[in-house]
Parts: structure tokens; C-alpha cells; sequence
């Protein structure tokens, strides 16, 4: 996975609706296809061993929770499995054909292709300058090795003096365009995404890119030999002094989740890389429980922040559900680590000259055709659109100023697509006013936008990491509306909050049951709101006091969620400082649900 574009992926799954996600199944189904992985597995489906920031480990509040599933979603790819849910097939490259290599101590570093566009990154309008650049990495003989990172990389332009921002993925024996040539010759395949000012000058450009310390592991999976017990202390690879204890056991019943604090010694498994973020998403230690045949679920910690540090204690964080506290003595542990195959400091260089009327693909701007259907559904109207090699954007004007949503208005749309009949393209509605994302934004252009990295093409079932958008017809298609619902005067009578945590179901003018649960903490109340699939809630809930009303605290920490036994995350409204009273209501802010008949396609070019 490229370093560059974890930030991106982040930021969009944090705006992804889904009011009660289930981050655990999200998880545990990433970390089971990591197991196979393990154990030599080789379907198709497969993924990568599980990853976490090296920060605050697994132990999230809501307002991270949806870093949970950037997390797993960075792990996954880092071993291609996003890539490996499509059919595995390559497309046609783009780009200029280079060929140069270099080598050192056997190891053969090859750039075949280079692509040169621009792209539009996540929340942003202004074009960037993008050159993709695709290695490959050979001379490994039998060593058995998984995954290979250079720990030093970075590319300069000859003809400036320049230095551009290098982010290069690592070479993974799982990785889809790696499989086969890893099978038939020992090859892996990578690519680099490289950014800043591009010289503009016309005619042929030069560049050199530098590489140093690469480092070739393998994931190793090491039972360890005892129950779980608090207080013992483990000798987990008895060739390295390497020990931990278990330092405390906690057992929330409630959550159906176990938290177990490992203590590692000093000589904790870790690799000796100058960057921290090499090998990132396959670095961790993880330590998953066992009974019997039921895998618990693994947690992993880093390498410490402070590089003072001898060790850094990890808490884990277990599903339960289903288990007694008997059941406890009886579970086993497994340790995961990366085990170093060897580690090669180079250096690599390799010259190379690009021809950009080879090597480029330009920005093109198209007026779009016929919006008429989505104008007659929505109101909206379309702008120009501009398509490069990584994707386009195009943007969007309601017709009006919005402030906050109002009752029957579509929101976005869950599902937009771009084809040309030969490959299709997945977008996405951002900057979406009356959101509360946009507003902390300071309300952006909204638009549409397209990626197409993980597009497919159809005819030839292969995946797509860059496209040639020109001269081709293009369709636009909108389905499964998101429609605001707004009733600030529809109250539910409640009862007085106490210690004790009370329920009511309210159904709401449109239909939609709610059912909140309510508590008084102190001089606080807290509402949890429950709501089924389909709905989500985009402005939380209103709690009203013998007629007056009291706002909710934004940030209100780890109290802000509540996770319940099926592993779903439900959001907890905290509210500060309410006095006692004699009449408790308990309203909901705007709220949407999906409309599917509002779909729209919109003629981009015939």
C-alpha cells in the first residue's frame, strides 16, 4: 500500500454513513483471511496480517472508530486484498516503457513503466501532478520471503536539481501482480507515486531514483506455552530472551469484550528500519487468543514512539461473547511477528529519461452533455468536467445556499458510477452541505469525484489503476438517494433519568422507530440512540427539560459510544450539567433514509 494514500483513505471512511457499524465483524473477517495468509494459504480472497497506528492501540472511542476500519482497510491492501476481491487480471499498462535496473548482492531492482497525469486528492479541487511508476523486484532465490520494503527511497529530477515526494509501496508475494510472476520466476511487483513541482519544460526529462535498506521478512506465528493467567510471565522465543507478561485482565460483561494489558521485555521482536513507517503494515507483534478451535481475536502493539523507550505495553482488546469467566483459565495464546530474511543496504540507482508525449496523459475538460434526468430528480445541476489518468471530479451546484437540511431533501447518493461501456469507475459526493464534516470544512465546493484506482473494466475482468478518459463516451449513474427527514417539533415524554439505564421506542412521523436508551452520571444525562439499517442520524439527538432545551457536548471522549454484545458501535449523546426536573423529552436532530426511487443518469459525452 502506498504510504501517501492511507490519509486519504482515512479521511473517507470517516465520512462514510453508517450509524450502528459493526468494526469488529470488519476486523475479524481481515484478520481471519490474515490466519490462512499465515499458514500458507493461497486462495484468492486472502489478507494480510492486521495493523494498528503507533499510538493508543485498539481501545477506540467513537470519534476513532471509523479509523478501525482504515486501519484494516490499510492492512488489507498492504497484501492485496482489496485488489484480490476483483479477478485477477492486469491491465493494458499505460505510460512509457523504461526498462532500466540495478542491482546489488543479487537483488534486481527493474522500472518498467512510467505514467504521468494529474489527480485530485480527497476534499481537494485543484489538480496535482502525479508520475506512477512501476518496479519490480527479482534475484531472491529460496529464500523464503513474504514481503520486501526499501526503507530508503526517493527520486530527483536531473534536469532541475529538484527533489520530488517518493511514496512507494512494498513488494508482497500476496499482492495480485505479484502471484503469478512470484510462481513462475520469483518477481515481485510494486508501484511508486511520486509528487511536487514537475519540470514543465518542454522536451525530453531526466530523473534518478535511490534506494537503499531493503528489508525482507516473513510473518512467523509462535504458540505460546501456558494458559492466560493474570500475573504469569511468558517466555515467548526462548533464542531471544524474549518474555511478556500478562499485567492485568479486565471483563466487561456488558460489551461481551475482554481487555488483557501485555508487558513486554526489552528484547521484544522489532525491526532496526530509519523510517518507523517502513514496513508499517506488516511490522506489528500481535498476540491472538484461542479456545480450543475458537480464535478470540488477535491485538498487536509498535515499536515505542519514543525511541528512548526499552518497551511499550499493549492492550488487548477480545470478543467474548458466548464465554464464562470459568472459561478464561482454559485460553491459549499465539504470538505474530515479522521475521527478518535478510536485509540488503544497496544502494540502487537507476537513470531514467522521459518522453512526455509518451509518458503523459493530459487533464481534460468536458461539459457535461444532459443532466436533466438528475436536475429534475434533485434540482441540481452539473459543471464542467475534468478527467485525468487517476480520475476526475466534477462539480455540483444545488441552485441554492444550504444551512441545514431541510425535511424531503435529497442528501447525496450512496452509489455513483462512471462508465464508458468498457470499464467502470466508483464515485463518491463530497463536500455535501449542511453536513457537519463540510461545516467544520468551512463549506467547500461540493462535488463529484472519481478514482481509478480499483476501478473495473468490464469486457476484460481486469482490475485499473489508471485510465485514458479521452474521446470516450461517458455515463453517469445516481442511485439510492439519501433523503433529510426534519421534525424539530415531534417530542417523546420520557421518563426522569436515574442511575439506572431506561428505554423507549419512538416512531417518528416517516415511520422510522427509534429506540433510546437514557441514564443520569452525575449531574449528566446520556442518551444512546439505536436505529435500523438504513438510517442514519446527521445531527444526534435533543433532550428537552420542563421546555427548555440543552445541547449535547461535541466531544465528549469515550463516552460517546457504546458498543453492544453483537459488536455494534452506537453513538451516546452526552449531555453536560442537566438539572433535575419534572418533564424529560427526548427529540431527533435531521435524519436521513434511502429513497431508491430517485435515481438519475446523467450523459457526460456521447
Amino acid at each position: 500500500m502506498l504510504r501517501i494514500t492511507e490519509s486519504d483513505t482515512e479521511k473517507k471512511l470517516r465520512e462514510l454513513r453508517k450509524e450502528n457499524p459493526n468494526y469488529d465483524a470488519m476486523w475479524n473477517r481481515i484478520r481471519l483471511e490474515t490466519d490462512k495468509r499465515g499458514s500458507g494459504w493461497q486462495e484468492q480472497t486472502a489478507a494480510p496480517d492486521n495493523k494498528e497506528s503507533l499510538k493508543k492501540k485498539w481501545l477506540m472511542p467513537a470519534a476513532c472508530a471509523a479509523l478501525a476500519a482504515v486501519i484494516a482497510v490499510g492492512a488489507a491492501a498492504s497484501q492485496g486484498y482489496l485488489e484480490n476481491l476483483l479477478p485477477d487480471a492486469k491491465a493494458a499498462p499505460l505510460g512509457q516503457s523504461v526498462g532500466v535496473q540495478a542491482e546489488a548482492e543479487g537483488v534486481v531492482l527493474k522500472l518498467n513503466q512510467v505514467l504521468q497525469g494529474t489527480e485530485r486528492g480527497y476534499g481537494t479541487e485543484q489538480p496535482e501532478e502525479r508520475m506512477t511508476l512501476d518496479f519490480s523486484l527479482s534475484g531472491f532465490g529460496d529464500e523464503d520471503v513474504q514481503i520486501a520494503e526499501f526503507d530508503q527511497s526517493s527520486i530527483t529530477d536531473l534536469d532541475t536539481g529538484k527533489k520530488l515526494q517518493l511514496s512507494m509501496g512494498d513488494f508482497n508475494t500476496n499482492y495480485i501482480d505479484s502471484i503469478e510472476d512470484w510462481a513462475a520466476n520469483r518477481t515481485l511487483n510494486t508501484s511508486a507515486k511520486a509528487t511536487g513541482a514537475f519540470n514543465e519544460a518542454e522536451g525530453m526529462h531526466r530523473y534518478r531514483l535511490e534506494m537503499s535498506g531493503l528489508y525482507m521478512i516473513r510473518r512467523t506465528s509462535i504458540p505460546i506455552e501456558g494458559k492466560v493467567k493474570l500475573g504469569q510471565e511468558y517466555t515467548v522465543l526462548p533464542d531471544q530472551d524474549f518474555k511478556m507478561k500478562i499485567s492485568d485482565i479486565k471483563w466487561d460483561e456488558k460489551q461481551n469484550r475482554m481487555t488483557i494489558k501485555f508487558l513486554p521485555n526489552k528484547n521484544v521482536p522489532k525491526l532496526d528500519t530509519k523510517d518507523s513507517s517502513t514496513l508499517e503494515m506488516d511490522r506489528s507483534n500481535v498476540v491472538s487468543l484461542q479456545l480450543g478451535d475458537r480464535d478470540l481475536g488477535p491485538s498487536s502493539w509498535m515499536a515505542p514512539i519514543d525511541s528512548e523507550l526499552v518497551v511499550s505495553e499493549m492492550e488487548g482488546e477480545y470478543n467474548i461473547r458466548g464465554l464464562t469467566e470459568d472459561q478464561i483459565s482454559d485460553m491459549t495464546m499465539t504470538f505474530h511477528y515479522a521475521e527478518p530474511v535478510r536485509v540488503i543496504e544497496g544502494p540502487w540507482t537507476l537513470d531514467f529519461t522521459l518522453d512526455p508525449s509518451k509518458a503523459e496523459i493530459p487533464t481534460e475538460t468536458v461539459p457535461v452533455a444532459d443532466d436533466s434526468e438528475l436536475n429534475e430528480q434533485t434540482g441540481w445541476t452539473l459543471g464542467e468536467a475534468h478527467f485525468g489518468a487517476y480520475g476526475g471530479i466534477i462539480t455540483l451546484d444545488r441552485g441554492k445556499t444550504v444551512v441545514s437540511l431541510e425535511d424531503g431533501e435529497i442528501v447525496n447518493y450512496s452509489s455513483i458510477s462512471l462508465t464508458d461501456g468498457k470499464a467502470t469507475f466508483s464515485g463518491s459526493q463530497d463536500n455535501v452541505p449542511g453536513l457537519k464534516t463540510t461545516k467544520n470544512n468551512g463549506n467547500p465546493q461540493e462535488i463529484i469525484s472519481f478514482s481509478t484506482e480499483g476501478g473495473m473494466a468490464v469486457e476484460a475482468e481486469e482490475t485499473i489503476a489508471s485510465y485514458d478518459f479521452r474521446n470516450k463516451p461517458l455515463t453517469l449513474s445516481f442511485s439510492n438517494a439519501w433523503v433529510a427527514h426534519n421534525h424539530p417539533d415531534h417530542w417523546k415524554v420520557i421518563g426522569i433519568p436515574t442511575e439506572d439505564e431506561q428505554q423507549v421506542t419512538d416512531a417518528l412521523p416517516d415511520g422510522t422507530q427509534i429506540k433510546y436508551k437514557y441514564h443520569r452520571k452525575g449531574k449528566d444525562v446520556l442518551v444512546e440512540r439505536e436505529v435500523p439499517e438504513g438510517t442514519d442520524v446527521y445531527e444526534g439527538t435533543r433532550l428537552r427539560v420542563d421546555g427548555k432545551e440543552y445541547s449535547f457536548d461535541p466531544f465528549p471522549g469515550d463516552e460517546g459510544h457504546v458498543r453492544d454484545q453483537e459488536g455494534n458501535y452506537h453513538y451516546v449523546d452526552v449531555y453536560r450539567n442537566v438539572p433535575e426536573g419534572e418533564t424529560f423529552e427526548i427529540g431527533i436532530g435531521v435524519y436521513g433514509t434511502i429513497d431508491p426511487t430517485k435515481n438519475a443518469k446523467v450523459i457526460i459525452r456521447k
